[in-house]
């Protein structure tokens, strides 16, 4: 997969500000304020839970065109995840489905290896305290496999993806 250029960014960062209705939302790469991402965008951080940030957002999920959420590094990482304004889509079309075997998948405080197939190796005490493979939630569950939602992936700047498939 090759590099998204600085114009293609730059120019799709451009479009969202002056075409598509968005509001600030803690933790929100770009999903359509509709139906339950309304509950979970209120729920997710203590930010949103602020009354007249709730407010905020639930008076979006009325309003047509959909209103779509970001915040500050979820624009950039909504952009990069090939979001594209479908509103059908529970992130905009943002998503995990590009990422190439050997990304790195991360949360706070923990990190794992992305290996393709949906799923990732990763080392945690939880369920069986060591290095194991998991699937990546955010992909899908996998019949036999813990399932982990991560909150984040991208490439390390050590390793050579080249050839490297999704």
């Amino acid at each position: 997969m090759s590099k998204m250029t600085a114009k293609v960014f730059v120019d799709k960062a451009v479009d969202i500000a002056k075409n598509y209705k968005t509001l600030y939302v803690m933790g929100c790469f770009g999903a359509p304020l509709t139906g339950s991402n309304v509950s979970r965008y209120c729920n997710n951080h203590s930010y949103n839970k602020n009354a007249t940030r709730t407010a905020m957002i639930k008076a979006a999920a009325n309003q047509s065109p959909p209103v779509f959420g970001f915040d500050c590094v979820c624009l950039i990482k909504g952009i990069l995840w090939g979001w594209d304004g479908d509103a059908s889509r529970t992130y905009g079309g943002a998503g995990w489905d590009d990422m190439v075997i050997g990304e790195a998948v991360w949360m706070s405080g923990h990190i794992g290896i992305y290996i393709g197939d949906g799923l990732a190796v990763e080392c945690s005490p939880k369920w069986e305290n060591k290095v194991q493979i998991t699937a990546v939630g955010n992909i899908g569950s996998k019949a036999g496999y813990n399932t982990r939602r991560w909150t984040k992936h991208g490439k390390l700047p050590y390793v050579d993806y080249t050839g490297a498939s999704t």
